[in-house]
Protein backbone atom coordinates (compact mmCIF):
# COMPACT_ATOMS: atom_id res chain seq x y z
CA UNK A 1 0.00 0.00 0.00
CA UNK A 2 1.38 3.36 -1.03
CA UNK A 3 1.05 6.22 1.39
CA UNK A 4 1.90 9.88 1.12
CA UNK A 5 2.53 11.12 4.67
CA UNK A 6 2.81 14.76 3.56
CA UNK A 7 -0.54 14.67 1.82
CA UNK A 8 -2.19 12.76 4.67
CA UNK A 9 -0.95 15.31 7.20
CA UNK A 10 -2.13 18.24 5.06
CA UNK A 11 -5.56 16.64 4.68
CA UNK A 12 -5.84 15.96 8.42
CA UNK A 13 -4.81 19.50 9.35
CA UNK A 14 -7.13 21.00 6.73
CA UNK A 15 -10.03 18.96 8.06
CA UNK A 16 -9.13 20.00 11.61
CA UNK A 17 -9.24 23.68 10.59
CA UNK A 18 -12.59 23.11 8.86
CA UNK A 19 -13.83 21.41 12.04
CA UNK A 20 -12.75 24.42 14.07
CA UNK A 21 -14.61 26.79 11.73
CA UNK A 22 -17.75 24.63 11.86
CA UNK A 23 -17.50 24.56 15.66
CA UNK A 24 -17.22 28.37 15.74
CA UNK A 25 -20.21 28.75 13.41
CA UNK A 26 -22.22 26.33 15.56
CA UNK A 27 -21.33 28.33 18.66
CA UNK A 28 -22.16 31.65 16.96
CA UNK A 29 -25.52 30.44 15.68
CA UNK A 30 -26.66 28.52 18.76
CA UNK A 31 -24.99 30.76 21.39
CA UNK A 32 -24.03 27.54 23.20
CA UNK A 33 -20.28 27.23 23.57
CA UNK A 34 -20.50 23.64 24.80
CA UNK A 35 -22.35 22.59 21.67
CA UNK A 36 -19.69 24.29 19.52
CA UNK A 37 -16.99 22.48 21.50
CA UNK A 38 -18.71 19.12 21.01
CA UNK A 39 -19.11 19.68 17.26
CA UNK A 40 -15.44 20.69 16.95
CA UNK A 41 -14.27 17.77 19.07
CA UNK A 42 -16.23 15.15 17.15
CA UNK A 43 -15.29 16.50 13.72
CA UNK A 44 -11.69 17.02 14.81
CA UNK A 45 -11.50 13.44 15.96
CA UNK A 46 -12.92 12.27 12.65
CA UNK A 47 -10.29 14.30 10.78
CA UNK A 48 -7.59 12.11 12.32
CA UNK A 49 -9.57 8.87 12.35
CA UNK A 50 -9.95 8.85 8.57
CA UNK A 51 -6.15 8.55 8.32
CA UNK A 52 -5.67 6.21 11.29
CA UNK A 53 -3.93 3.61 9.13
CA UNK A 54 -1.70 6.18 7.47
CA UNK A 55 2.08 6.13 7.49
CA UNK A 56 2.08 9.80 8.56
CA UNK A 57 1.95 8.84 12.24
CA UNK A 58 5.20 6.92 11.93
CA UNK A 59 6.89 9.38 9.55
CA UNK A 60 6.30 12.38 11.79
CA UNK A 61 6.62 10.56 15.14
CA UNK A 62 2.93 11.09 15.86
CA UNK A 63 2.17 7.58 17.06
CA UNK A 64 0.83 9.12 20.29
CA UNK A 65 -1.74 11.09 18.24
CA UNK A 66 -2.84 7.92 16.50
CA UNK A 67 -3.47 6.18 19.83
CA UNK A 68 -5.07 9.28 21.33
CA UNK A 69 -7.47 9.77 18.41
CA UNK A 70 -8.33 6.07 18.32
CA UNK A 71 -8.75 5.27 22.03
CA UNK A 72 -9.05 8.40 24.19
CA UNK A 73 -10.60 11.12 22.02
CA UNK A 74 -13.81 9.12 21.38
CA UNK A 75 -14.20 8.64 25.15
CA UNK A 76 -13.81 12.39 25.64
CA UNK A 77 -16.46 12.99 22.98
CA UNK A 78 -18.85 10.56 24.65
CA UNK A 79 -18.29 12.25 28.01
CA UNK A 80 -18.90 15.70 26.48
CA UNK A 81 -22.16 14.55 24.89
CA UNK A 82 -23.35 12.94 28.13
CA UNK A 83 -22.54 16.07 30.15
CA UNK A 84 -24.24 18.29 27.56
CA UNK A 85 -27.38 16.14 27.44
CA UNK A 86 -27.54 15.89 31.23
CA UNK A 87 -27.22 19.65 31.60
CA UNK A 88 -29.84 20.22 28.90
CA UNK A 89 -32.27 17.86 30.64
CA UNK A 90 -31.71 19.63 33.96
CA UNK A 91 -32.50 22.99 32.33
CA UNK A 92 -35.73 21.61 30.90
CA UNK A 93 -36.89 20.25 34.26
CA UNK A 94 -36.35 23.62 35.99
Amino acid sequence: MFSYPDLDLKISISLLVISFVIGLVTWAVSKKWKLGLIVFSILGNLSFLINVGSFMYISYSLKWLQYFSLFFWPLINIALVIIYRKQKNEERSN
